[in-house]
């Protein structure tokens, strides 16, 4: 029901490498979580309707690497980004910064993830 992000992440060793399983759900990851890592969440979506009846779900999701150093989120983000897009289309960049109170790097993704069911 879900884009699969969790399961997708972690079929990647690239990824795998960096955050072990270190991907969160709903935006967010624990208060004192190690870095690097990965939060990701459903931004949107809508059934994809035919003349019989639903046939797909459509979700806009949002993936975010977060790390200490600039270099590192470049690496993650560039790890998850190939992770993901051999299964959901890359449509936004939505996050190039450094969190003003955790002095965290952040790069954003935007996938729009097409489920049959």
């Amino acid at each position: 029901m879900l884009p699969t992000v969790y399961a997708t992440l972690q079929a990647s060793p690239a990824v795998v490498a960096l955050v072990g399983n270190r991907v969160f759900r709903h935006g967010s990851a624990p208060q004192d979580v190690a870095r690097p890592y990965v939060t990701w969440a459903v931004a949107g979506g809508a059934p994809e309707n035919g003349f019989d009846g639903a046939c797909a779900d459509a979700f806009r999701v949002q993936v975010d690497c977060w790390s200490d150093s600039d270099a590192g989120v470049e690496t993650l983000a560039a790890a998850v980004r190939d992770a993901i897009e051999p299964v959901a289309h890359l449509v936004a960049y939505v996050a190039d910064e450094r969190d003003f109170q955790t002095q965290r790097f952040r790069i954003g993704f935007a996938f729009d993830w097409i489920l049959g069911r």
